[in-house]
């Protein structure tokens, strides 16, 4: 039998003997022959052996006996980061080969993408989004027509959610072109390899290529200690013991609080979605570069970008899911001879126990199950819009035939007709007997909405000191938590807003020592019902054999467990639900996972609510529900509507208790903006959100919202389960005092100490922008000479070198255009004003030299200001503190300025 590198063409061979490829790791010898076959392939591989190679190879190697023009293999990556990487890992085989290669994305030029459509690559790299926009083009879609091959890169990032729902449709209307083509399939980490497969090919046949994880891990859990400072201790330790370590952390909250925390060292930085692509790429380059020794990441550095060597992932926290932590860890080592090293900083007693789980779970392959989106109404009404477009007019059968195809939409036949109605009503769509038509909207409203990835607009925060982007905020945080003095936290550093304006939140670093962190929407992770039931059979047993941990965490996990029964406290757990008091109410201790109690939580509050005529707050997490109650309601009566409520009734109760939710009509409103109802730029601020709620009260766009709901933010089964078992008495429920586990519960506020030294780096970058800031030196005097340099090269003594004469104004590079007019002969009033102006700068400049053109330099400084400024005869950094206090002003008054 011949080996996987065998099978490859000879050029392809003798490059990787170039490569010093001696033998192919195990992922690609038994996936390059299935490839090599022409079967649609699923690679279910660890990060880092060499996937991108097993799709690729076979293809380049069919490539070479592939004529004609247009694309012949599209590669889509879930991010434009990624196709940036992947880019570089083909393009030297592509060269090599002969063959050509792209890739387009939104950030593409105009000029490579007219390039591509004049002469197109053999291999595309591109975005599920950006795919959509390519059918909008008539020549692209004819160099689809030659299309073979559809790489489908880190699959359960996209199988799961609804850009991918949007892709699977776009590979059935990427064939009504080219015909079948062979579709291939790259992932980390999936439990349900089956339906992924079934989400990539539809009914067609497929091969699964599945290599297990564990045996590359070697990865344990230690306890970190219950405060912040000693955790971040934990943290710096490890990182200390490698030459290069990814500090994974759930949530940019704690990426940021982290990273400030270790700001000092000089020597950490932090990555995540939020800031800017010139910070986030700075960061990835000095890493690779070794100026880091660590990166504080979140889910951003998830995927296989290639950062260089990664010596150990530690994962500050429970990572919540097991498909992340094989993620992550996978991360480390990143070559095909290295076990991946990594551990879990637990931060906490449920945050420990869930750590073991996930650890557990992973060393054994049980990775949780991926769910497609089946039946999304609004990718429904995307896609149909786009392939009216797409044909201008379609009969519906056709329709129907290319939606169907998709896995996704395999059962639509009853949710196509009703979508249809409702975008008619929208004038998305004619329906002329059986032809769906185009509209005048049609087109403007697939531009607006080419990703189904929910509108969140964001506030861009400039840092005033070193002029430049530092990230954004959600809008809703800036709405709530932002005001000209407030203080905040991103990237790792404290700022002070000086100012709201032109659509940005202008800062400076702060000097106080508490602050806001930012909050961004739905970066929780949930926590799986199998995770957070097995950590309370943990609770239970209290047999923690065979769990990778060390003594250390074992025996404060048995303490704490001690110190409960010391207490007479009975310990919630799997088969235990206990009913706590608290000041503001009662928490609910239910190892349930998020969204298990979520839907729980929902149902109790709303029937309580209800009952006593009166509103319940609750706050939700993995091992415990918080009921803000008034004082006549107590843990009995939470417990009477446990024992009561029927779980068949669980879904439609919470249907009428979500309708009145701000979750709900936020939905609501962003399903309605992918139905056009509403327009997508619409600010949600000034729409009459009730009106909404009974505008489409009843409709497809209602019942999305709440397949949404129900899908993604609740697990009404695994509530229902629950409440099964109380009534069945498999689970007790016990009421008492608040325990150290419910105490665990009730959130606390922390500050977060600026480092020392903040100050001093405030100077320091004011200092190195001024002198790399552009000046314009003009004679006064003779007004026939002017020098553009930058303040750093401006000499102590400035001479003009026509005249002779010293008098020189310092003018910034906007003030150009003025010259002309200070070497008029007549000049109006206004030209006279500037004229003195001017002559003050030159004789500021003339006194007091090179300080005096640093001063002008600066933002909002004119002759009056440096002259306040050189008054106070401050020296060194004191001199660009007084520096700093004019620009802050200027930003703070200026537009009220007349």
């Amino acid at each position: 039998m011949m080996s996987a590198i065998e099978l490859l063409d000879k050029q392809i061979r003798n490059l990787l003997k170039r490569r010093n490829f001696i033998e192919l790791s195990d992922t690609q010898e038994e996936t390059i022959p299935p490839i090599m076959r022409g079967s649609h392939t699923l690679c279910i591989a660890p990060t880092g052996t060499g996937k991108t190679e097993s799709a690729m190879l076979p293809v380049f190697h069919n490539l070479l006996n592939i004529e004609g023009s247009g694309f012949k293999a599209l590669y889509v990556t879930p991010l434009r980061s990624l196709n940036r990487d992947i880019l570089g890992r083909l393009e030297w085989w592509a060269n090599e080969l002969s063959l050509t290669v792209g890739v387009r994305h939104g950030d593409t030029t105009q000029y490579e993408r007219r390039k591509q459509t004049l002469k197109p690559p053999d291999l595309l790299i591109t975005t599920p989004e950006t795919l959509q926009a390519m059918f909008t083009g008539k020549k692209l879609r004819e160099h689809l027509k030659n299309v073979r091959y559809v790489i489908i890169d880190e699959i359960h990032e996209l199988a799961g959610n609804k850009r991918g729902a949007q892709l699977s449709v776009a590979l059935e209307r990427i064939r009504e072109y080219s015909g079948e083509f062979q579709r291939i399939a790259l992932s980390a980490t999936v439990g349900n390899p089956d339906d992924v497969a079934r989400y990539l090919c539809g009914e067609r046949p497929y091969e699964i290529v599945n290599i297990p994880v564990a045996p590359l891990l070697l990865v344990d859990v230690k306890y970190a200690g219950e405060s912040f400072p000693e955790q971040t201790k934990g943290v710096e330790k490890e990182i200390n013991t490698k030459d290069s370590t990814l500090v994974f952390v759930n949530t940019r909250v704690t990426a940021e609080a982290l990273g400030h925390q270790l700001y000092e060292r000089g020597d950490v930085d932090v990555h995540h979605g939020s800031l800017s692509r010139e910070v986030r790429i700075d960061a990835e380059e000095k890493f690779k570069r070794g100026d880091l020794k660590a990166l504080i990441c979140t889910s951003s550095m998830e995927l296989g970008l290639d950062i260089g060597h990664i010596g150990q992932v530690i994962q500050f926290g429970s990572p919540r899911e097991v498909s992340r932590l094989l993620q992550r860890i996978g991360r480390a080592g990143h070559r095909l001879d290295t076990v991946s090293r990594g551990r879990i900083l637990a931060t906490g007693f449920d945050d420990l126990l869930e750590s073991l789980v996930i650890v557990r779970k992973g060393l054994s392959n049980e990775c949780e199950n991926l769910e497609l989106i089946i039946n999304a109404a609004d990718v429904l009404a995307n896609q149909i819009s786009a392939i009216a477009v797409e044909y201008g007019e379609i009969s519906t059968e056709r329709l129907k035939s290319i939606i169907k195809r998709s896995a996704c939409f395999s059962d639509c036949d009853e949710l196509l007709p009703e979508v249809c109605r409702q975008m008619a009503e929208h004038r998305l769509i004619r329906i002329e007997s059986d032809m769906i038509i185009r509209t005048g909207r049609s087109r403007n409203y697939l531009y607006s909405n080419l990703s189904m990835i929910h509108d969140e607009k964001k506030v861009k925060v400039f840092d005033i000191i070193t002029r430049r982007y530092v990230g954004t905020l959600d809008e809703s945080f800036v709405v709530g938590f932002i005001f000209t003095g407030a203080v905040f936290i991103t990237k790792g550093q404290l700022w002070q807003v000086i100012a709201i304006e032109d659509k940005m939140i202008k800062v400076e670093p702060a000097h106080r020592a508490s602050g806001e962190l930012p909050s961004w929407e739905g970066e929780q992770i949930p926590v799986p019902f199998e995770v957070a039931r097995e950590a309370g059979r943990l609770r239970r047993t209290r047999n923690f054999k065979g769990y990778k941990t060390d003594s250390q965490s074992v025996k404060f996990a048995k303490e704490f467990l001690s110190g409960m029964d010391n207490s007479k406290s009975p310990v919630p757990s799997d088969k235990l639900i206990t009913i706590e008091h608290y000041d503001e109410g009662v928490i609910m201790n239910v190892c349930g996972g998020h969204k298990a109690n979520e839907a729980l939580g929902r149902v109790v509050s709303v029937l309580l609510a209800a009952r006593f005529g009166t509103s319940v707050g609750i706050e939700v997490g993995a091992y415990r529900i918080l009921f803000r109650l008034s004082r006549e309601i107590k843990a009995y009566e939470v417990m009477e509507v446990l024992k009561s409520v029927d779980p068949a009734l669980l879904r439609g109760i919470l249907q009428l208790a979500l309708k009145r939710t701000a979750i709900y009509k936020w939905k609501l409103v962003q399903i309605a903006k992918k139905f056009g109802a509403i327009d997508a730029d619409a600010d949600y601020e000034r729409i009459s959100i009730n009106r909404l709620t009974e505008l489409f009260d009843g409709t497809i766009i209602q019942k999305e919202a709440y397949r949404e709901l129900f899908s993604l933010n609740m697990d009404v089964s695994s509530a229902e389960k629950i409440i099964k078992e109380i009534q069945s008495n498999h689970t007790e429920i016990s009421i008492g005092p608040l325990s150290a586990i419910g105490k665990e519960g009730l959130s606390s506020s922390r500050d977060v100490i600026p480092p020392e030294s903040v100050s001093q780096a405030v100077i320091t970058a004011l200092k190195k922008r001024l002198e790399n800031d552009n000046i314009i030196l003009f004679c006064m005097n003779c007004r026939k000479w002017k020098s553009k340099t930058t303040v750093s090269r401006v000499p102590d003594d400035i001479v003009c070198p026509k005249c002779g004469a010293r008098l020189i104004a310092a003018l910034k590079p906007y003030e150009e255009e003025n010259i002309r007019l200070l070497s008029k002969k007549e000049k109006n009033a206004e030209e006279r004003a500037l004229e003195v102006r001017y002559l003050r700068n030159a004789n500021i400049v003339l006194s007091s030299k090179k300080p005096a053109v640093t001063a002008f330099a600066a933002r909002g400084v004119g002759p009056d200001t440096a002259s306040r400024i050189i008054a106070t005869f401050a020296k060194g950094d004191d001199f660009y503190r007084e520096i700093l206090k004019a620009e802050r002003n200027y930003i703070k008054t200026h537009r009220f300025w007349q």
